[in-house]
C-alpha cells in the first residue's frame, strides 16, 4: 500500500491545517442542518478536498455522530471505512461520468429509498468537469425538500480545483464554499516525522 493511501486521514482530528473548515462542518452535523444544503470544497490538487468530503459524508450518514464527527462504530461508518461506498454513499469521478445520462441515473435512483432507509450522499470529484446539461439535471432535486422536512432530496459534495467553472445556480444550493488552505510547513514536517517514525 502506498504511503499516501496508508496515512490518508480518516477522522477530522487527523486533518492538518483546516481547523476553521472542520469546525463549521461539525456544527452543520451537530445542529441537525447537515442535509439542508449541498457542499463545495475547492483548492489545490492533493490539498485534502476529497478526504474532508469523505469524512463529512460519513458524519452525515452516521447513526450516532459524536459532536459532529462520525462515530466509526455504527454499521454505516464501518461500511464506508471498509469499502468506501455503500447504498447510501456514492463517489463519482466527474472526469469520466460527466454527462446528463450519468446524472439522470442518480436522479432516477432518488425515487427509491435506499435498502437501509438512510438518505443518500453523492461525492463528485473534479466536479468542474460535469457538463452543463448534467448540472442542470441536478438543480431541481438539489432544491427540493423531503416531505415535512427542510432536508434536501439530493445532497451533493462537490470537490474541484477550478471552482470558477462551477455554475452559480449550483453554488447557490451549497453551503458557503470551503476553500482548502495550504498546510503550514511546520505542521507538515511534524506529520512527516510521525510517518517516518512509524515506518522505521
Amino acid at each position: 500500500m502506498s504511503l499516501d493511501t496508508k496515512f490518508r486521514p480518516t477522522s477530522y482530528g487527523e486533518v492538518l491545517g483546516q481547523d476553521a473548515t472542520v469546525r463549521v462542518l461539525k456544527q452543520y452535523v451537530q445542529s441537525g442542518r447537515g442535509f439542508h444544503q449541498s457542499y463545495l470544497f475547492s483548492g489545490l490538487h492533493g490539498g485534502g478536498k476529497t478526504t474532508l468530503a469523505r469524512i463529512l459524508a460519513r458524519a452525515l450518514l452516521c447513526q450516532n455522530p459524536v459532536e459532529g464527527s462520525p462515530c466509526d462504530q455504527c454499521s454505516s461508518c464501518q461500511a464506508m471505512l471498509g469499502t468506501g461506498s455503500t447504498d447510501s454513499f456514492v463517489e463519482v469521478d466527474a472526469a469520466t461520468n460527466s454527462g446528463k445520462s450519468d446524472i439522470k441515473k442518480i436522479v432516477d435512483d432518488l425515487q427509491y429509498s435506499t435498502f437501509s432507509g438512510n438518505k443518500r450522499v453523492y461525492l463528485f470529484d473534479e466536479s468542474h468537469q460535469l457538463s452543463r446539461e448534467a448540472l442542470d439535471a441536478m438543480l431541481k432535486p438539489m432544491e427540493d425538500t423531503e416531505e415535512n422536512s427542510e432536508d434536501k432530496r439530493l445532497i451533493c459534495i462537490f470537490c474541484t480545483t477550478e471552482p470558477e467553472k462551477m455554475r452559480q445556480t449550483v453554488i447557490s444550493r451549497c453551503a458557503p464554499t470551503f476553500r482548502i488552505q495550504e498546510v503550514p510547513p511546520k505542521e507538515m514536517a511534524q506529520r512527516l516525522g510521525e510517518v517516518c517514525s512509524e515506518e522505521g
